[in-house]
């Protein structure tokens, strides 16, 4: 199984998570909304690879992280943590066409990759 790492990044002043639309040029689920994550390297700690692939995608720091639990697909674990920003973040626009802070609500309506609909959902289901 290959590792991944995804993070749920919340604001709790108004309850709201952080997602990126992908680019229109990505080979898989082009246009389709997603968390922020990504692969790990090898030797790499699913934290280490998380606080990575945020510096990468959104050119910010993480003020907190915690483990929330793994989610499978296609022979691939997704480690899913939830993550505080530093900061405003700065996309990465290679990466992401759109991107924002949305609500359980407004996710609901949303067309999204692979399974990371019902991670913010499970999230959402703990923390309302």
């Amino acid at each position: 199984m290959l590792n991944s790492v995804s993070a749920i990044i919340v604001r709790k002043k108004d309850n709201k998570v952080f997602i990126g639309k992908r680019s229109s040029d990505k080979k898989f689920s082009p246009l389709k909304w997603e968390t922020i994550g990504g692969r790990m390297k090898k030797g790499e700690l699913p934290e280490q690879a998380l606080k990575r692939e945020i510096k990468e995608e959104l050119s910010v720091g993480v003020k907190s992280l915690s483990f929330f639990r793994d989610y499978y697909f296609d022979k691939r674990i997704f480690k899913t943590f939830i993550v505080e920003l530093e900061k405003e973040p700065t996309v990465n626009k290679k990466d992401f066409q759109g991107w924002g802070w949305f609500s359980l609500e407004e996710i609901e309506k949303m067309d999204f990759c692979i399974d990371c609909k019902k991670r913010i959902i499970d999230y959402f289901k703990i923390n309302l």
